[in-house]
């Protein structure tokens, strides 16, 4: 089956199509988001929005908020492990195979994207002086740039949310010890303390752009993902599905769209509201039934390469797209033919990568396997795409 061939590939076989569906959620938002700005500000003319569009791109307005759905799917997904060893007699963690599956599942393809655009851009500015490009990038690969310049690269602006998640990374084993401390009700009220009196306090540093570009302003949401996970691994079996998930799962996304970004009790809420929708994405019954259709879960399972990838794209093909912008449409009419014209070529190279860069790195063998194929095409001529000149062993990357 077609599916079967691009979705995700996880560690242990275990495809969970509800937490790909979410992260569909998360990067549509995200893409649109994107997409009316830059249909609003680069368009080369002014186009009203219509009084009774107000509500849809208010919320559209709001589609940065996926990120931090990414942030708390990634505490979930990096706390399943950990909760299941301190709480359900699971295996140990080993912390080597730990950092060493971040490097070799995230590294290839957020590497080769910096130095594509990076080259991009030399090519686009040749003949110019490149005002210091090259150490934006140098910064953007070890995951400095936030800390060192305090603002947005301009290589690839939305890895400042991948640097936050590299910092996570770092301090998760030591943020899971949370895990250990005995009794459901306390654990969780810990967690729950801990995530508001995160919020409330992050009020005074908001206009830090150091601090608001780092792991301090947004640990809450991780620290969501932790509390998801606990209520995973411990209750989420013996829950009952029933339509009540679909109304909080209705309001998690409510809240998630229709917050204001002036509005600081957002920052408060919103790790609840999207702790909320992630359980209701396992047990409700509509929506669930959305975010675990197939098609969804695959094109959420490969939101890592779309998000590395269509923010500069956008920018490359919206030069020649804009010129299908039509005067006498309103706003609504021109972002739908945008999002056909601009966002289907971006969808497409980005599932295009997914499937020939990011997707063999999920793979946890990928390396050791690749490895082997290239000692053995060195000991004896063998051709690294002829399945009959390589053992059963060996496998394939793709």
């Amino acid at each position: 089956m077609i599916l079967d061939k691009v979705r995700r590939i996880t560690r242990d076989g275990r495809w969970i199509p509800e937490i790909d569906g979410l992260r569909f959620i998360a990067i549509i938002s995200v893409v649109l988001f994107h997409l009316s700005g830059e249909l609003g500000s680069r368009s080369g003319r002014l186009i009203p929005i219509e009084h009774r569009y107000y509500g849809l791109f208010y919320a559209i307005g709001n589609g940065d908020r996926g990120v931090r759905l990414f942030f708390v799917i990634s505490g979930m997904i990096l706390a399943m492990p950990f909760a299941r060893y301190a709480l359900a007699q699971g295996n140990k963690v080993s912390l080597q195979k730990y950092y060493m599956r971040r490097v070799t599942r995230l590294e290839p393809p957020y590497i080769l994207s910096v130095l594509l655009f990076t080259a991009l851009i030399a090519v686009y500015f040749r003949g110019v002086p490149l005002q210091g490009y090259g150490w934006h990038a140098l910064a953007s690969l070890f995951y400095l740039h936030n800390v060192t310049y305090g603002e947005l690269s301009p290589v690839n602006p939305v890895t400042w949310s991948l640097e936050v998640e590299i910092q996570f990374y770092l301090l998760a084993p030591l943020i899971m010890q949370i895990f250990w401390i005995r009794g459901r009700s306390l654990r969780r009220t810990v967690m729950a303390a801990a995530i508001l009196a995160l919020g409330l306090a992050q009020a005074h540093w908001r206009t830090n752009p150091r601090f608001t570009l780092s792991i301090l302003f947004y640990l809450q949401y991780f620290l969501a993902g932790l509390l998801v996970a606990d209520v995973f691994v411990l209750d989420l079996v013996e829950m009952r599905s029933t339509w009540l998930w679909d109304l909080a799962g209705l309001a998690g996304l409510a809240l998630m769209y229709g917050l204001g970004h002036d509005q600081y009790a957002a920052h408060v809420l919103l790790p609840f509201a999207l702790a909320i929708l992630c359980l209701a994405a396992m047990k409700s019954l509509l929506l669930r039934r959305f975010v675990a259709n197939p098609w969804i879960a695959v094109i959420g399972g490969a939101c890592y390469s779309i998000y590395l990838l269509h923010f500069a794209l956008m920018a490359a093909v919206f030069k020649v797209t804009r010129r299908l912008i039509v005067a006498r449409f309103d706003f609504l009419e021109n972002f739908i033919i945008q999002c056909i014209v601009t966002g289907l070529p971006i969808l497409l190279l980005s599932l295009v990568f997914y499937r020939l860069v990011e997707r063999p790195c999920m793979d946890p063998d990928w390396s050791s396997k690749l490895w082997r194929r290239v000692t053995r095409w060195r000991g004896r001529e063998v051709d690294l795409f002829d399945p009959e000149s390589m053992s059963d062993d060996t496998g394939s990357i793709g």
